[in-house]
């Protein structure tokens, strides 16, 4: 039995570390999974960006959790290809979870509803210890695309609306963060702020939310806002999850990415 399953990378327009509320929106950077069911086992290979990577941790506690869904022991052979960087904040775990569940279920000739993918994806990604806030936000942007807006806490979707297909830049400094590298650390400094942002965002100001919850979350994370204030002249910037990934939403992408061409990589993309 074969299956196949994709989903995409996400932007935050509000990070949930704080609230444990969130919000995101799709983008057109991808990730696909093919898989085989076997007996037992686990056999595969990771590819992001054409380099290989030996982390299973993800894909254990994916194959776990979807054992227990489907109420049955089996193995896998697979393979991952993802254009999503890691340790950037572009939600690449979300992703890959996403479109493993995805691959799972079609070898075993299942539908479900994709806010049940959704959790099952979060679930493993718990499992695995990718996430501080299980990032039901992230997940259900990167499947469903368009902005999701969640209550992360009760893995509870708030609202989607579908989004204009606009030009999004991204900056990728050379640095990665682990999310892993946060555990334990103290967000309520920030969280009565950021809670006007998430209200902000609730109520339709999404594109002005994402500015103020990058402006917040760098400075608390001493990324720095100097990308943001760089981009503010030609539409909305922000910082994507934990960073260090700063993207902008713009009319004018040119102008974007020559304004943070001393600041680190530079693609350009599209929100979905």
């Amino acid at each position: 039995m074969k299956g196949y399953g994709r989903a995409s990378s996400a932007l935050t327009v509000v990070n949930a570390f704080a609230t444990g509320k969130g919000a995101a929106v799709g983008i057109e950077l991808w990730t696909e999974a093919r898989v085989r069911v076997t007996s037992d086992g686990i056999r595969g290979r990771i590819f992001v960006r054409g380099k290989e990577l030996s982390d299973f941790r993800l894909i254990r506690a994916t194959l776990e959790v979807m054992r227990e869904f489907i109420g049955e022991e089996f193995g896998i052979d697979f393979e991952i290809t993802s254009e999503i960087p890691l340790g950037k904040g572009l939600k690449s775990s979300s992703a890959a979870s996403n479109a493993l569940v995805l691959a799972i279920l079609d070898a075993f000739k299942m539908e479900l509803e994709p806010l049940e993918v959704i959790r099952l994806g979060v679930e493993a990604s718990r499992k695995a210890g990718v996430t501080l806030t299980g990032a039901f936000d992230d997940a259900a942007a990167s499947l469903l695309g368009g902005l999701c807006i969640t209550d992360n806490k009760r893995d509870e979707l708030l609202k989607r609306e579908e989004v204009e297909a606009e030009p999004a830049v991204l900056l990728l400094p050379d640095e990665t963060l682990l999310t892993e590298e946060l555990r334990g650390r103290d967000f309520s400094p920030i969280a009565e702020y950021v809670e006007e942002v998430f209200l902000m965002a609730l109520r339709g100001k999404w594109k002005r939310a994402l500015t103020l919850n990058g402006l917040l979350y760098a400075s608390f994370l001493g990324h720095g806002v100097e990308p943001i204030l760089a981009a503010l002249p030609y539409g909305h910037a922000g910082l994507s999850g934990k960073g260090p990934a700063f993207f902008a939403i713009t009319s004018e992408p040119e102008r974007v990415a020559e304004e943070w061409a001393n600041f680190g990589a530079v693609e350009i993309t599209s929100l979905r």
